[in-house]
């Protein structure tokens, strides 16, 4: 197997927590933090911890916390420091990465040093990617309640996030479900077909979570409304449970299929994309989907059964609480 292929089995999570001072701490100090906020983590520690490290965000770190624990949740999460990482140019920020904390610039004037959290799980496994995400999510938690936290960047989502935020997506996910504005971002494009103006966008982040991601095509619809086709989708996918087929349509309870979405899958490579995705095409969007996707796979659903946004009620909840009774 090349390194490339090991690479592609494997997911991973990461956040750097932006810092107004350095900090010095041990590694146990997080360990034990960790078990004190969050003791629903399926985290056994008999064997003990490993490294005990004493760390010093002023100077390079890379050390694994939660060595020799046991228990479903215990992936070995790193603390990082690096010399040249963790810093960002407030004039090079795309506003999709500013979308969740637009005054982050502000912050990025303040900000001394950093810490970074990374987990990984192996890829295709939904409850390991989750697990992982949520283990990254709380241990960077730990550190965004330290009143010296300025922001926190998401990696997988390509965007900040207030400390405040990162708390309240850890305390979401620890209760079994997905924060999926903070793990899932949005890149939105706004374009113009014979003077209309038109928005869309992709997803980003749900590729660790699902696999794909989804990309909204151009089509005549605000900013707003396309972030919410984005967003709304992706939490269909990622935590209420449904699935698509390539044809199928998604629309509002009532609404006929030819005022409905048509979506579509494009696999990886597809127009150079580096995996797969699920395309929405509005019906009145200039996308010709079938001249660059082809002929859809599966046939139309019957009348009054397109894809309906509602959402399934505690599915992931189901999912979990089945892995762990498994």
């Amino acid at each position: 197997m090349t390194d490339q292929e090991k690479a592609e089995d494997r997911v991973g999570f990461s956040a750097y927590i932006l810092l107004s001072e350095a900090i010095q701490f041990n590694s146990s100090e997080i360990e034990q933090a960790l078990l004190e906020d969050y003791p629903s983590l399926d985290l056994r520690t008999e064997t003990g911890f490993g490294m005990n490290q004493d760390c010093d965000t002023d100077q390079f770190i890379t050390t694994p916390i939660l060595l020799g624990a046991t228990g479903a949740d215990s992936t070995i999460a790193t603390l990082i420091r690096l010399p040249g990482y963790g810093t960002w140019d407030p004039e090079q920020l795309t506003p999709w990465q500013r979308l969740p904390f637009p005054e982050v610039t502000q912050a990025f004037q303040y900000n001394k040093s950093y810490i970074c959290v990374t987990t990984g799980a192996e890829a295709g496994d939904e409850i390991q990617a989750f697990r992982a995400a949520r283990l990254c999510s709380c241990v960077a938690a730990i550190f965004a309640k330290l009143p010296v936290a300025l922001a926190v960047y998401w990696e997988s989502a390509d965007h900040f996030l207030r400390p405040s935020d990162v708390v309240a997506m850890a305390d979401k996910a620890i209760s079994d479900e997905i924060p999926i504005e903070q793990w899932v971002g949005l890149r939105l494009q706004g374009t113009k077909n014979n003077g209309k103006q038109l928005f869309g966008g992709v997803t980003n982040g749900l590729k660790p979570l699902k696999g794909f991601e989804v990309s909204l095509a151009a089509a005549p619809l605000d900013l707003e409304n396309a972030a919410a086709t984005l967003s709304t989708t992706a939490a269909m996918l990622a935590a209420y449970g449904h699935n698509f087929n390539d044809g199928d349509t998604l629309g509002h309870e009532g609404q006929s299929r030819e005022d409905s979405m048509r979506i579509r899958f494009a696999p990886k490579g597809t127009n150079g994309s580096f995996c797969d995705a699920w395309v929405l095409v509005h019906p009145q969007s200039p996308f010709d989907h079938e001249e660059e996707l082809g002929v859809m796979t599966s046939s139309p659903p019957p009348p009054g059964q397109e894809v309906q946004v509602r959402s399934k009620t505690g599915f992931f909840k189901r999912l979990m609480r089945g892995s762990r009774d498994a």
